[in-house]
């Protein structure tokens, strides 16, 4: 089974919304008790903080309905686009010239969370760009983890997870 250790890592769009298992009955939230060490594992812009947990999982209800949108090859939902507009706008972002080229400052000085603005950001670059058509869902049914696809032949989330599984039981079923 997956966990906040073996997310896929992709993206950290796909990474917030993986974090909620709904090919289980009830879904697994992988936040409960899992929250803080979420953030801690993902690459974070300079100055960002954790947000509340009713904050992440506010927003990872809009990414995961945007990226499912693009997977299915449908129109997202509009509460979600606005969900994901609002919190990528609550902070700001300029270009910085620093001795190593620039780089992109975060301003969240007025109270806007830069995590959040960082996962908003990240969903919409990646719906909206030509990774897009690189966005799946895991091909084992009992998965509904997403990922983005490097290569045209990736099936699972995980190959070492949800693909061995697989593997394993149509061994099974032949022998």
């Amino acid at each position: 089974m997956l966990d906040l250790d073996s997310l896929p890592g992709d993206d950290l769009a796909v990474n917030l919304a993986d974090t909620v298992m709904l090919a289980v009955s009830p879904p697994i939230d992988l936040l409960d008790g899992g929250h803080a060490k979420f953030w801690a594992t993902q690459a974070l812009p300079e100055g960002a903080r954790p947000p509340s947990a009713e904050q992440t999982r506010r927003l990872r209800s809009a990414v995961r309905e945007l990226l499912e949108a693009t997977v299915a090859a449908r129109e997202p939902e509009a509460w979600a686009v606005e969900r994901v507009n609002a919190a990528a706008a609550a902070v700001p972002t300029s270009p910085r010239l620093t001795a190593d080229g620039a780089k992109t400052s975060w301003h969240g000085e007025d109270g806007g969370e830069i995590a959040l603005a960082a996962v908003a950001v990240a969903a919409i670059d990646l719906v909206s760009g030509p990774r897009a058509a690189q966005l799946r869902r895991c091909g084992a049914h009992d998965c509904s983890m997403l990922f983005v696809a490097a290569n045209s032949r990736r099936v699972w989330c995980t190959p070492s997870l949800c693909g061995n599984r697989v593997r394993v039981a149509r061994h099974a079923k032949k022998g």
